[in-house]
């Protein structure tokens, strides 16, 4: 079966795409970042305020490494998961196909401009922060589909049709 990892910039769609790929093409689904939360028993907010981005990150490639070795996965990553080789190598070395849902800046903004729960979007400019991770998303993904304001089953389509193109 499929072993797929969802990357993109936060507000991308990556869970409800997963959700979507889960449903409606029987992959399990599983969002790293309330994985994190379930098993830290805290939430990312609360993990940046009160040790550090480094220690979530750390936890996330723990996360990561391990989940990638499960079989019929769809993984949501974090926005910065890929942006550290050794989540890349491990996704990579474990068959995973590794996702990139494109959404151009414009549409991103919209979606985050009342969002409080992202703590990155408290300490950066978003224009920075994507433009810093954009050809990172590029480079390390096997697909990309660009998106607009496609549903989540839409997008979760697109992607089936260049994994079908891809085989």
């Amino acid at each position: 079966m499929k072993k797929l990892a969802l990357c993109g910039f936060m507000g991308c769609g990556k869970t409800t795409v997963a959700s979507a790929l889960s449903k409606n093409h029987g992959l399990s689904h599983i969002d790293t970042d309330k994985f994190i939360e379930e098993k830290e028993n805290i939430t990312i907010t609360e993990m940046f305020k009160n040790h550090s981005e480094a220690y979530f990150r750390e936890k996330e490639s723990e996360v990561i490494k391990t989940l990638s070795q499960k079989d019929s996965y769809v993984l949501s990553l974090g926005g910065g998961a890929v942006m550290f080789d050794k989540n890349v190598k491990a996704l990579k070395e474990n068959g995973y196909t590794i996702v990139f849902i494109d959404t151009d800046l414009s549409i991103l903004k919209e979606r985050l401009l009342n969002d409080t729960q992202r703590p990155l979007l408290n300490t950066n400019d978003i224009d920075d922060l994507y433009n810093k991770r954009l050809s990172t998303y590029q480079s390390i993904c096997d697909i990309k589909v660009t998106v607009k304001n496609e549903s989540g089953e839409q997008i979760a389509d697109m992607i089936m049709q260049e994994l079908k193109k891809k085989a």
